[in-house]
Formats: C-alpha cells, sequence, structure tokens
C-alpha cells in the first residue's frame, strides 16, 4: 500500500522572512544612498554628510530663512567648492561668474525656478525671470528690453517724482517720532512700480498699510518658492497642481504662501481696468504701453506675455528696490563718516545749484560718493541671498579643478561673491564706499565684475535701471530735508532669506534738516 503525501500548506507564513527582507532593504538603501553619496567627480568636493545624499540639508537650512549666513559658513569651513546636496555645488570663487553667468554661458537656469512660472488663461507661462530655456528667454526679452533701458527713463521720472512728493509730505508729519522706515520705503517702492508699471498706484503711502496684503502675498509666495525650490520635484504634489492649491486655501497657515494665483489675479485686474482707460491719471508711456506697443518680427505683445510681463514688475519690483533702499539708510545711520561725506556732498551740489527739485535722475549720476554709497549697500546686502542655480551643461565642466558631470547644479551665493576678500580686500565685511573711488582701473573692473546684486551677464534682472532710478532720486531728494537716526543703536535688524533678503526693525527717528 503506497504512503500518502504529507500535508503541505496552501501558504507559507510570510512573518519569518521579514528579518531577511528587513536586511535586503536596509542593503539596498545603504547601496542607493552611497552611489548617490559617492557619485563620480561630486565625491571629491567637500561639504556637509547630509547634503550629500539628500535634499534635506538645503530644505531645512533654507526653511530657517539664513540660508545667505550658512553658505558664507560653510565656504569658511570646507573652501571655494562646497556639496550642498546630492548633486549641488555651491561656488565662492568669483572668477567663475563669467562661466556660470556670462553673456554667452552655456549654464542654463534649473527647475528651482519653476514654481515662479506664472497661470495665465493660456496655461502656464515662464516669465522672463523664470524660463529656463535661453533661446525662449531672448524671445521673451526681445520685444519688451527697450521698455527697460536706460536711455527710456526720463520718461518715467515725473511718475516716480509724484510718489516721491507723496512720502515727503508724509514725512513732515512725522518729524521727530519713530517710524518704521523699512515698512515706508516698501510701501514707496510698490506705489513707484504700479505706478510705472500701470500709471496707477494702489496709494500704499497715502493709506499706509499693505493695501489687500499683496506684499505679505509675494513674500508668502517667496517662501514657498524658496523652500519647495531646493527639490522642485515636489511642487507639482503641493501647489502645482488644482488639488495640492485648493487643499493649501484651506490652512490658515499656509495660505499665505499659496498666493500665486492673487498675485496674477491682481495683475490681471489691473491690467483689465488699464485697457478700459481707467486709471491712466498720469499723461505718460508708462511700462504696459510700451510692451504693447514693441514688436518682434511684426507680432504684437500677446495677452498671456503681457499678464506675465506685469506680473513679474510686481512680484520682484518692489522688494528688491525697498530691500536695497533699507540697506543704504541702515548702513549710513551705523556709519557716522560716510553719513557726513554723503550729506555734505549733497549740500554742496544743492548751494551751487545743481540738484533740482525734486533731483534727477542725471543730477544723482553725477553724485560720486553717493553712487559708491549705493553700491556698497548692495554690495553689503544684494537682494538675493539664495543660489544662483545653473546647469553643468552637457558633456560636464571642469570647476575648482574637479570635472563635474553634465546636469550637475552650480552656482554662486551673491551674498558669497560680496564677501570675497581677494576682491574687495580684508574689511570686506565692513560698509566702506570709499573702497569704489579708491579702486584703480583693473581693480575696480574686478569689482565690478564680481557685483551680483543684479544677477550677471544675459540674465541681469531686467528691472536693474527702474531699481537704479528710485534710489538715484530717492535718496539725495529725502537727505535734502530729512535725517534719520536709529530708535533703538544697540539693536540689529532682522534678516528673513527667502530668495529676497528682508529686513524688519528698521525703527527710525525722523529730522527735519537745518542747513544753512
Amino acid at each position: 500500500m503506497a504512503q500518502s503525501s504529507p500535508h503541505l500548506p496552501s501558504s507559507l507564513p510570510v512573518w519569518p522572512l521579514l528579518p531577511y527582507i528587513a536586511v535586503a532593504s536596509a542593503i539596498a538603501l545603504t547601496g542607493y544612498l552611497l552611489s548617490i553619496r559617492y557619485r563620480p567627480g561630486l565625491r571629491q568636493v567637500p561639504g556637509p554628510l547630509l547634503a550629500s545624499f539628500s535634499d534635506l540639508d538645503r530644505i531645512i537650512s533654507t526653511a530657517k530663512g539664513l540660508c545667505m549666513n550658512y553658505h558664507l559658513k560653510l565656504h569658511e569651513q570646507y573652501g571655494p567648492l562646497v556639496r550642498i546636496g546630492p548633486k549641488h555645488v555651491s561656488i565662492s570663487d568669483p572668477s567663475y561668474i563669467p562661466v556660470l553667468y556670462g553673456i554667452n554661458s552655456k549654464f542654463w537656469k534649473t527647475d528651482f525656478y519653476m514654481p515662479f512660472d506664472v497661470k495665465t488663461p493660456a496655461g502656464m507661462r515662464p516669465t522672463i525671470f523664470s524660463v529656463r530655456d535661453e533661446h525662449r528667454h531672448r524671445d521673451i526679452r526681445r520685444p519688451i528690453a527697450n521698455a527697460y533701458a536706460l536711455s527710456t527713463l526720463k520718461e518715467l521720472e515725473p511718475m516716480n517724482d509724484a510718489c516721491s512728493e507723496v512720502l515727503t509730505r508724509k514725512f513732515d508729519k512725522y518729524v521727530g517720532q519713530d517710524i518704521d522706515l523699512g515698512k515706508w520705503v516698501h510701501w514707496y517702492a510698490f506705489d513707484v512700480i504700479t505706478s510705472i508699471t500701470f500709471s496707477n498706484t494702489l496709494g500704499m503711502m497715502e493709506q499706509e498699510k499693505d493695501i489687500d496684503r499683496i506684499i505679505e502675498s509675494i513674500e508668502g509666495r517667496l517662501m514657498y518658492n524658496s523652500v519647495v525650490g531646493q527639490a522642485p520635484y515636489l511642487h507639482r504634489w503641493l501647489f502645482g497642481n488644482e488639488i495640492g492649491f485648493r487643499l493649501g486655501q484651506l490652512i490658515p497657515a499656509v495660505r499665505v504662501m499659496n498666493s500665486s494665483r492673487y498675485i496674477v489675479s491682481f495683475a490681471a485686474k489691473q491690467l483689465e481696468r488699464y485697457n478700459k482707460q481707467e486709471f491712466n491719471t498720469i499723461p505718460l508711456k508708462d511700462m504696459l504701453d510700451r510692451f504693447k506697443r514693441f514688436k518682434d518680427e511684426e507680432q504684437l505683445i500677446d495677452d498671456p506675455a503681457m499678464l506675465s510681463h506685469a506680473v513679474s514688475n510686481i512680484f520682484a519690483g518692489s522688494d528688491t528696490t525697498a530691500a536695497s533702499l533699507r540697506a543704504i539708510f541702515y548702513y549710513l545711520t551705523l556709519n557716522k563718516p560716510a553719513h557726513t561725506k554723503l550729506l555734505s556732498e549733497i549740500d554742496t551740489a544743492d548751494a551751487q545749484g545743481q540738484l533740482s527739485d525734486p533731483v534727477t535722475f542725471a543730477e544723482a549720476q553725477n553724485l560720486p560718493y553717493f553712487q559708491a554709497v549705493i553700491k556698497e549697500a548692495l554690495r553689503m546686502h544684494p537682494a538675493v541671498g539664495l543660489l544662483l542655480e545653473r546647469l553643468v551643461p552637457e558633456g560636464g565642466a571642469e570647476i575648482g579643478g574637479v570635472h563635474l558631470p553634465e546636469g550637475t547644479v552650480v552656482g554662486i551665493n551673491p551674498w558669497v561673491a560680496a564677501r570675497d576678500t581677494a576682491t574687495y580686500g580684508a574689511d570686506a565685511y565692513e560698509f566702506r564706499p570709499e573702497r569704489w573711488l579708491e579702486a584703480d582701473e583693473g581693480r575696480l573692473k574686478v569689482m565690478e565684475r564680481n557685483f551680483l546684486a543684479f544677477g550677471g551677464g544675459a540674465r541681469t534682472c531686467i528691472g536693474k535701471n527702474i531699481s537704479m532710478l528710485e534710489m538715484s532720486k530717492l535718496v539725495p531728494q529725502l537727505y535734502r530735508r530729512f535725517d534719520f537716526e536709529l530708535s533703538y543703536p544697540g539693536r540689529e535688524w532682522t534678516l528673513h532669506d527667502y530668495w529676497f533678503v528682508k529686513q524688519t526693525g528698521l525703527i527710525c527717528r525722523v529730522k527735519r534738516r537745518e542747513r544753512a
């Protein structure tokens, strides 16, 4: 009689295999992380351990809002090349600025800039700032470049003067009192940019507040873009899709960072009212009128492009100028010799009839010490405090004696370049406008080349001339009538680095100037 086969269970228990699965998974994960940590080329670049295999180091340091100081510290610790991400390298050697940011550079922008794209009725559109494709950037820039040209700024001066008059009138009321000068110059910068863009202002200075919380909305979005930009693949799972956007609207703490559509809606409303000629209160050709008139191969700029340019003006046009104006006033209040020299230069030019009322842009250019003050303030406090990211092109690139493979993200933080002692001297961490006047031709050329306050090359901020116009006209105009001193001299201001390095706590006493 044949023996029956033993009974086999229909399924084996899995739990005895769990330890083996866990070990195998740990080995696989370790192998994967080691393959990232020791990528060819990148393995030679020193940096924080976490950064070598994870985006978390960049996300955390950016979320803290002090990335400009973090990058400075990293370069002091590790040298001219620092690995700040699995495929990210920060560079401190300013000799690579022409390579990364030169006119004909092959290093294109990265997906960090993707969250800055704008949603228009025609779909997502990159702005002139956020577009990654350099060929497309040239196509976007060509029809509007003349609108921002230095030679055409004279037409915009009356709009600027109207805003300066409001600020002067308001400060007359506050003589002898403490004000938040940082807020005032931000309201001023926003009123100016909307005036020269739409021939209209929201009246922030008149009402002495952030109307419709538009500035707060911009700053919230900048916080989101800065942090998520460190891992841009997250954007499509967050505010880059409809579900993520709507969920963000339900959470009050998140809503302020989820404001891109509100900003676009604000610009679209201004465009609509502008087209109906409801706000054309100043009979001058503003930026929108220029956008409509300039042609590229006989084709007018379409409406989505108009909206994209308007949003760019609003999104960046006030924050950069406000940060720069705060820096000028802050460092002058801290540096009495520079403060005294500047006021003396303004008073002398005024007494000799070299300054109009209001001061013109051309007249401000003829104040050499004042121009040095502007440059030095922007060097000490560049508006942007994150890495100006670029992609290593096909074939890779030799940087700092290391061959970095194509696709590596490289860049220089403007704050790091601004404090390069080989360029600016042993006192690079000090505010000293004289350095721009004392330098010989060769040294000055190097200093100018390493000056990244407005970016560099073909991607230099297109609104640079407008920002310089505002600063050049406002500062001497105010100092003819007022002076400012820190209300709390021993208290430093607070910095928040979310793309732009915003300052808070610039509380000043407004004083009337008595001149001979």
